[in-house]
């Protein structure tokens, strides 16, 4: 199961908080510890977060989360998905669902811009609401996570680009949010998409669409967007077995490196950032729930030293293995 970062989690109730609403019984309501969220290193696991989001959403009856001037009704994303169903292909749906809710509201105006790499970019009329850009980056994030889930596999994410100065409070984590080059203090908000990946035929149904709501906004989560991926193979093979390179890896399943890493870019990924995801979350359980040394931690995920280990569990944490396993003292 993928994890998210104790960052996202607190500023997810940003909107909401701002609106007066009792964050910490959203927390409860989602079922996590407020005190979670003060304890360096904790990462929560996506379906945690996808509650989050619903209770938000339902307690202030707002698919926006009070990151706007103006509420949006709850039945909005249902009703741009309906009508994007019915497009003759997945690019063309994505446009009939932006001008949805160009119609729908002013607050956010999204707009898909066609060419050999389908341009997407969100404008927000009050970007200030948003100070820690958690909602524009999400929204980005879902339109992706929607074009996914519309072709039936994952769509290639080739650019990204953003009007504010790189993140370093959240970096490590925003990097495999958008798994792709970024820009960064240029004039807009946007993520380029593979034209050719969205020149396909609507693999969903009405049936697909009741049940993708009914786990909303799960889905709106998850990459890759089919469980039959193989980036999904390669994280399981890598779970069992982190220190696993990838040559083993490609042999596993049967094909050859080079095979493997065009796949995977195939489906917007990479073997080193799943390998990076995978350690940095193993690593988590083990110092917490495991008396193993960080020399063992560093060999079982198959750190050559335990220098290198510590050099990349700072990266992830902002910490060492040692102060992590402390508390953050």
């Amino acid at each position: 199961m993928a994890t998210i970062d104790r960052y996202y989690f607190r500023v997810c109730t940003d909107g909401a908080l701002q609106r007066g609403v009792d964050v910490d019984a959203l927390l409860r309501a989602a079922g996590i510890d407020p005190a979670n969220l003060d304890m360096p290193g904790w990462r929560g696991d996506v379906t945690a977060m996808a509650r989050l989001v619903a209770a938000i959403r339902a307690t202030m009856d707002d698919e926006f989360m009070g990151y706007t001037a103006h509420a949006m009704p709850p039945g909005a994303f249902a009703f741009a998905c309906e009508i994007a169903l019915d497009a003759p292909d997945v690019a063309a749906a994505l446009t009939r669902a932006a001008r949805f809710y160009t119609l729908a509201t002013r607050d956010i105006e999204t707009r898909v811009e066609p060419g050999e790499r389908v341009k997407i970019v969100a404008r927000f009329a009050d970007p200030g609401l948003d100070p820690t850009r958690y909602f524009s980056e999400f929204w980005l994030i879902t339109w992706h996570r929607l074009a996914c889930w519309l072709a039936g596999e994952t769509v290639p994410m080739l650019a990204a680009t953003f009007d504010y100065p790189r993140p370093r409070d959240y970096f490590e984590e925003f990097k495999y949010l958008f798994p792709c080059p970024h820009r960064f203090n240029a004039g807009e908000r946007s993520i380029e998409l593979d034209a050719h990946a969205l020149a396909v035929p609507i693999r969903r149904t009405r049936a697909d669409l009741a049940a993708m709501l009914a786990r909303a906004p799960l889905d709106m989560m998850t990459i890759p967007a089919s469980d039959t991926g193989l980036a999904r193979r390669v994280r399981l093979l890598l779970a069992a077995d982190p220190a696993r390179d990838g040559d083993a890896v490609a042999h596993a399943l049967g094909i050859g490196p080079d095979t493997l890493r065009r796949r995977l870019r195939g489906e917007g990924m990479a073997l080193s950032a799943i390998r990076e995801n995978v350690r940095r979350d193993a690593a988590m359980r083990q110092l917490s729930l495991t008396g193993q040394s960080v020399e063992a931690v560093a060999a079982a995920l198959g750190y050559a030293e335990p220098r290198s280990f510590t050099r990349a569990f700072r990266q992830w944490t902002g910490m060492s293995p040692s102060e992590f396993r402390r508390g953050g003292a």
